[in-house]
């Protein structure tokens, strides 16, 4: 008995418990159920990826509203740029960005679904409607929860964004112009 050694007195016995011991710890850590990481600890806060704008041409501030299938569009602001970092379609020498804000009308209690890339238009100065190259808002508007999204027209030219218009559906259209 004398030449049997207690486990912790060597090192292969040491060596031996600590991985016996990390292998417990990782198997708990699969095994335990995954919860949401709080964006409170250690002070960390989601942040929203900022857009790089090449070759930036013209911003107009516009924020006017029109109203399609119950869903109140706000145009906040209306950009020309040679391209957006986050546009990843290709189309036109330039990109006009018509930012909106959507909110649904009050008395409506259900969500509306809009499919925007078949009914949102930019209308030119010479009549020319131009189709989106990328819709970026949610095809579904719910009840007491506004949302953002932006719509990016190709534009073989650069063009005054004052003489624009936003065209959705047949009939409802909004001058950009003040």
């Amino acid at each position: 008995m004398s030449f049997i050694k207690k486990p912790f007195q060597t090192h292969r016995g040491r060596v031996t418990i600590a991985l016996i011991v990390i292998g417990i710890a990782v198997v708990l850590a699969f095994l335990s159920p995954n919860k949401e990481q709080d964006p409170n600890i250690f002070g960390s806060e989601p942040t929203t990826p900022t857009v790089g704008v090449t070759h930036a041409v013209g911003s107009l501030m516009v924020n006017k509203s029109i109203t399609y299938s119950n869903v109140q569009m706000t145009v906040m602001q209306v950009q020309e740029a040679g391209a957006f970092s986050d546009d990843e379609k290709q189309g036109g020498v330039y990109t006009v960005r018509v930012n909106v804000h959507f909110t649904l009308d009050r008395n409506v209690k259900s969500p509306v679904g809009i499919a925007y890339a078949s009914v949102v238009r930019l209308m030119l100065s010479n009549g020319q409607e131009i189709a989106p190259k990328l819709v970026n808002a949610s095809t579904v508007v719910f009840p007491q929860q506004p949302t953002d999204g932006y719509f990016d027209f190709p534009v073989n030219n650069q063009v005054p964004l004052s003489s624009l218009t936003l065209k959705v559906g047949g009939n409802t259209a909004l001058a950009f112009n003040s």
